[in-house]
């Protein structure tokens, strides 16, 4: 028989704990029943039906006859100015690991987005590259840090269609420029990761991604975990397609995304942002 431990339950800290685990246990395995989110935790049936209940008022779960069910939305972007920033530190961290990634007189490509500007501002300490970009904001991110010393090297800035909004270049003259270009290691900001590969927010953001991958040797997936298990509009690339993921630690991939990573042998890279994230919720256990 499971017993509620009062004093734990009420702490409102530690019901903000079991809440998020329980949030992330559904959305990793799709459902869970009631009886057996209890058991797992250790508490009540009544209580695993308040969780429920909090959780399920950001719509990330739905409620169901005896449990719960993950709620699978397709990601549609917010405004440019939202996303830059949202996930700010999230995007600082992925920016920094890929940052790892780089080597001298390396020849890379820089995606257009929030993540490929973090990324951008991460570059640090390394000579002699040259950046390929199809984003005035990426470019004159570069360009500073190249004038403040940052790094060494040059940029290359495509032409094309200007995007008002976003500062990104695309269209027919820019997928010929970059048709031109070969490039030791590309790096895609994607709107959403699922089983099925990478999806862009927009046709135009996705045919510039996946021609990026195709210009390159070597190419990376930068992408916040939110964005894990879902799909956006356009689809952007298979697995076999690209090298390795860039994500932060906060959520965890469903089974089924771990097979279908497993299953192309990309590589899984994680930056580490749980630490400071659940210490600036207040939660218990970090």
């Amino acid at each position: 028989m499971v017993i509620d431990k009062y004093f734990f339950e009420e702490d409102t800290v530690l019901s903000e704990q079991r809440q998020y685990e329980i949030s992330e246990f559904i959305r990793q395995e799709g459902t869970a029943s009631i009886i057996q989110l209890a058991e797992r935790f250790g508490v009540s049936g009544e209580t695993i039906r308040r969780d429920l209940n909090v959780i399920a008022k950001d719509g990330s779960i739905r409620k169901v006859h005896g449990g719960a069910v993950a709620v699978r939305r397709s990601v549609r972007d917010d405004s440019y100015a939202v996303r830059q920033t949202h996930n700010a530190y999230h995007k600082q961290k992925i920016g920094e690991r890929a940052v790892a990634l780089l080597c001298d007189n390396d020849i890379i490509a820089i995606d257009s987005g929030t993540c490929a500007e973090a990324f951008a501002k991460a570059i640090y300490n390394v000579s002699g590259l040259k950046i390929v970009t199809h984003s005035m904001p990426v470019a004159a991110i570069l360009a500073k840090k190249i004038a403040a010393g940052d790094f060494t090297g040059d940029v290359v800035l495509l032409g094309g269609s200007v995007s008002p909004e976003t500062g990104t270049l695309g269209g027919a003259v820019t997928l010929t420029q970059l048709q031109a270009l070969r490039v030791n290691k590309a790096f895609i900001a994607v709107t959403a990761i699922s089983a099925s590969g990478l999806s862009a927010g927009t046709e135009t953001d996705g045919i510039m991604s996946s021609e990026l991958i195709r210009r390159s040797d070597i190419s990376y997936a930068l992408a916040e975990s939110e964005k894990l298990d879902k799909q956006s509009f356009y689809h952007v690339a298979d697995f076999d397609e690209i090298n390795g993921v860039i994500t932060d630690d906060e959520h965890t991939p469903s089974e089924e995304l771990r097979k279908a990573l497993g299953n192309s042998g990309t590589e899984w890279i994680s930056a580490t942002v749980r630490l400071s994230v659940r210490a600036d919720r207040g939660d218990a256990t970090v």
